[in-house]
């Protein structure tokens, strides 16, 4: 069983640190072909497509900039070394998994679709793949869909750092949860990723929405990255 981050007591709250299971991540631009909810999740991502947001002009957390060295980073996460739950810090007991129609999005419990590796891919960008082989027989990565109208959404798909939409923009901020370092999640054009129990997973352009909320996650170490395709 994978590991989880314990919650916080509070008087609305069970007192006792709650274990959660596993997650998983996201990616950067939008694919051309709007998707229907039953589409084929695995269209190549090529251009942005945000979600509609409240209209609020307000900022991201302050990055620190000391996540951007990509894969001469010390932390062993973000040299791809680690397989992690991705957990929003705002959700009360929910991380990020990719669900039964190929999206990802918030789960309360722990899934085989829930467990992710960040992969530098220069500077702070990174792909973030699936710790498991799911389909085809090889991880899936993350990657954001046009769809038309309605909001973007972040899909698995077929794994390729050279397609727009597969790489994400991860940086450090200020603050930490409970102990560990807190990031923002940000594709190209300042798409962002944000994620509240209410909502779900959404993706905006960066001044949309109430500042903050929703905008960092943690990600929670479970032992060592399963070798990918090529190692």
């Amino acid at each position: 069983m994978p590991n989880l981050p314990s919650r916080p007591t509070s008087v609305l709250r069970v007192a006792a640190a709650a274990m959660l299971s596993v997650g998983v991540a996201a990616s950067t631009q939008a694919c051309t072909t709007p998707a229907p909810e039953n589409g084929d999740p695995t269209a190549s991502p090529t251009t942005s497509a945000p979600a509609t947001g409240s209209g609020a002009t307000t900022g991201a957390p302050s990055p620190t900039g000391s996540g951007s060295t990509g894969g001469s980073q010390a932390d062993p996460i973000l040299r791809g070394e680690r397989q992690v739950v991705l957990r929003p810090v705002a959700s009360f007991e929910s991380i990020l998994a990719v669900d039964a129609k190929g999206r990802l999005n918030l789960t309360g419990g722990y899934t085989d679709k829930s467990l992710f590796v960040l992969l530098p891919a220069g500077g702070n960008k990174y792909q973030i793949r699936t710790a498991k082989a799911h389909g085809g027989g090889e991880p899936d990565c993350m990657g954001l869909r046009d769809n038309g109208s309605a909001p973007a959404t972040v899909v698995a798909t077929a794994c390729d750092s050279s397609r727009a939409g597969q790489l994400f923009v991860i940086e450090k901020t200020q603050e930490k949860d409970e102990g560990r370092p807190t990031y923002t999640i940000e594709g190209e054009g300042k798409v962002r990723l944000r994620a509240t129990d209410r909502q779900g997973l959404t993706v905006e352009r960066a001044g949309e929405g109430a500042a903050g909320e929703g905008l960092t996650f943690d990600f929670v170490d479970n032992g060592a990255a399963p070798a990918g395709p090529g190692d």
